[in-house]
Formats: C-alpha cells, structure tokens, sequence
C-alpha cells in the first residue's frame, strides 16, 4: 500500500475549468462554503466556543469542500483528448456522498469502495446518485478501504485515484478556504485553541496552517475514537465509533494519517470519545440549542468545551461541525444522557 502524498498545491484548486466544461456545477460552487461560524455552548468562566457550521454545505457536510477541490483537480489535470475522465476513491460516507452527487451532475462516473456494514439508506442514496460500489469487510477499516481503491486503480489505469487520504488538494482546501474564512469572521481577532476530529487529518491540518498566522501559540487539540484512537498500534475493528465526515480515528497498526505528520501536528493531544459519549452528546446539543449536528461535531464540541475551560473568557476555541447526523442516532443519546449526564449544566435541567 502507497502512503505518499501528492498534489502539493499553494492555493485551492481553480475551479474554472470545471465550471466551464460542466456548468451544472455552478449553482452548487455558488452555494458552497461561506458557511456560518457561531457562539456555541461554552463552560462559565472559560474561553468562549465558536463553531463552523459545515452542514449548511449544498450536500450537507464539510466533506463537500474536499471533494469539489479533488474534483476539479482531477479535472484540471486530465486531458479528455484521450478518454473520459472516471473517478475512483474510498469512502463509507460523506465524502462518497459528495462525489457521488458532482459525478452525477457531470455526467463523470464514479467508483466508491465502501465498507460491508454500510447502512442501506447511504448505499442506497450512493446507488440512486449513480455511484458504482465495491466493498471491503468492515473489519479491515481504513487500510482496508485505501489498500482496495489503490488496487483498482493499478489494475484499470482509466480511474482516476483521488485518494483522499494522501491528496494534499484535501490539505490546500481547508487551508485556503475554510481557514481563511474564519480568520475574516474572526474580524481582526485570533483564535487562541483549534479542535477538530481527524478523518483524513485535512481538516485539522489545514485550518491550523491558516488561523496559526495570525496566533503562533495556538493551541490544538484532535478528537478521536475511544474505539478506535488515532496512532493506535491495535488491530482496525468494526466496532461503532463515531464517524461521520469529519471523524474516524485511527487506522491501526500504529499508521497515522500522513496529513497529521506533513502539517507538524505529531504531538498534539488528542481527546478520546466513545460511541455512547458522542450519541449522549448530540441528543444533549439539541436539547441546548434545537440544532441537529452530527457524531463527530458532537466529539469536536466536547473536545472543545474541555479545551475552553482551561482558558480565561477573554480567549476563543474555534472548532468544525462536520455535518448533521440523523435523528436515529439523536433519539438513541437520550437513554444514553440520562446514564451518563450532561456535558454543560444548562442541559441537566
């Protein structure tokens, strides 16, 4: 299995051409990003908590960012002289999600190499976006996942590997776009903590090397799966952890996600989060403020709430909510909050 990275960019990938051979993508470039960044929840007497609402996104998730910069990459670089562009990754959520949906309004075929224990609603919506699927048993997890995508695209040279987990345009995205874009809603003011779970590591690293411009103590801090932790040395599993676009922990084997190691981040703490924790917390957050965000968003703001109150009310933690989740998930946290009680006060009452 390759674990170099590729596509170091200075820039987000321009989107010209893509809007120009297929203008079908234009009102969803329009409606992307740009996203909201709001007081969220936070301790008394700590740093105040703003979160970026990615779930307003057209396809509903931060996931959309990457995938429509890996898309017009792939784009830029193909010369349909010689053959129609097909795009191949590995994705058990968000981001399939967000390919599926932009091949289907190009007209560009995409192959999505999805674990076994998908649930049926996704590989059904993945199956109606016109998406081809290959699986991979759950149990081997991420490396399982990359190892079958980079295979594929040995054996058929006519897909083109986005490889989310190595393509630095994943980095570049979050650095150019979604960094900047909080820097300037900052208004002038710095960021003092970064949270953020690690899926691919893009988000972490590419926000940090856009608000560390501005704070050069910043302070970060990734969120991670108890189940399954970043860097961990165990075996991948297929037990429930919270995932979802902007979490998936670690890889297993000790293989840590390359963008983590690139960006400098090696050492940052990691806050480690369970199943019934992160359920707990969505049911929590919507009972707080009514707004629906999904298992890793919840990972992220928990992270964050700690994070704050070791910090003075004059400070900010910023930190990601990835997308929305499902009432699903939302109704089964209420048994869990009332075993394992709430993270802010407000919501004990």
């Amino acid at each position: 299995m390759n674990f170099e990275l590729f596509n170091s960019l200075k820039g987000a990938p321009d989107p010209a051409r893509a809007l120009s051979l297929f203008p079908t993508l234009i009102p969803f470039y329009q409606a992307l990003g740009n996203t909201p960044l709001q007081p969220v929840p936070s301790p008394a007497g700590g740093a105040q908590i703003l979160a970026k609402y990615e779930f307003v996104n057209p396809f509903g998730s931060v996931k959309d960012r990457a995938a429509f910069g890996m898309f017009c990459e792939a784009i830029n670089l193909h010369d349909f002289s010689r053959g129609p562009l097909k795009l191949l990754d590995a994705s058990g959520g968000n981001m399939g999600k967000a390919l599926a949906k932009l091949g289907q309004l190009c007209g560009i075929p995409i192959h999505l190499i999805i674990p076994d224990s998908s649930p049926p609603p996704l590989v059904g919506f993945l199956r109606e976006a016109g998406a081809e699927l290959s699986t991979v048993e759950s149990r081997y997890f991420l490396l399982g996942l990359i190892s079958r995508a980079q295979a594929i695209g040995l054996r058929d040279p006519g897909w083109t590997l986005l490889s989310q987990h190595l393509n630095l345009v994943n980095v570049a995205v979050h650095q150019y776009q979604t960094g900047q874009e909080i820097r300037r809603q900052l208004a002038n003011e710095q960021a003092d903590g970064w949270v953020a779970a690690v899926g691919t590591g893009g988000t972490l690293s590419g926000v940090y090397k856009a608000l560390i411009q501005d704070n050069p103590s910043l302070v970060v801090r990734g969120t991670t799966p108890s189940e399954l932790p970043f860097g961990t040395y165990d075996p991948p599993n297929d037990r429930d952890k919270f995932g979802g676009a902007g979490g998936a922990g670690g890889m297993g084997f000790g293989f840590r996600q390359p963008f983590i190691a690139h960006a400098g981040l090696d050492t940052v703490p990691f806050d480690h989060i369970n199943w019934q924790e992160s359920l707990s917390t969505m049911y929590e957050f919507y009972r707080l403020t009514g707004i629906r965000i999904g298992a890793s968003a919840v990972a992220n703001w928990r992270s964050a709430y700690r994070l704050a109150q070791e910090m003075t009310p004059a400070q900010r933690v910023i930190t990601l909510f990835a997308d929305a989740g499902s009432d699903d998930e939302r109704d089964r946290g209420e048994r869990y909050f009332h075993e394992l009680g709430a993270l802010h006060p407000a919501s004990s009452t």
